[in-house]
């Protein structure tokens, strides 16, 4: 499929989840745009988010995605990873094997052990704007 078709990023990724990660569930969480998680059974039924207690979720991936093909893949990971701490979502549900960040034409992946140091760091502000690409914070990340 051509993804830079794609005008609105929701668009982007319901294509993308359809494409390569049907057989899973798709759906946002807090403030990180793409999460890939597995059906999950509950008295012998698939029960999906909505049905969800915190912190049971079962993710494979979160990801930042970005319309267009003119984003910089590092950057896009780096504003993942500050919306992960800024959130603290791996407090409140297990994190995944990996993390991703993608845009209209290329997609790539970490495994989530490799960054997750970077959330135990002293003297750090979780509270930038994980958008703000100019911040102190980001640019150390």
């Amino acid at each position: 499929m051509n993804y830079k078709k794609e005008k609105r990023e929701e668009s982007l990724k319901i294509a993308l989840s359809r494409d390569y990660f049907s057989k899973y569930i798709y759906k946002q969480l807090g403030n990180i745009d793409f999460v890939i998680a597995k059906h999950n059974k509950k008295n012998g039924q698939s029960w999906l988010f909505d049905e969800l207690e915190e912190g049971s979720l079962k993710s494979i991936l979160w990801a930042e995605a970005k319309i267009g093909t003119n984003h910089d893949i590092y950057e896009s990971f780096v504003q993942l990873i500050l919306t992960i701490g800024k959130e603290k979502t791996f407090e409140k549900n297990l994190p995944p094997k990996y993390i991703g960040a993608f845009d209209a034409e290329k997609i790539a992946f970490i495994e989530y052990h490799n960054i997750q140091d970077v959330f135990y760091q002293n003297d750090f502000n979780w509270n930038v704007t994980p958008s703000n690409h100019e911040t102190k914070e980001f640019k150390q990340i």
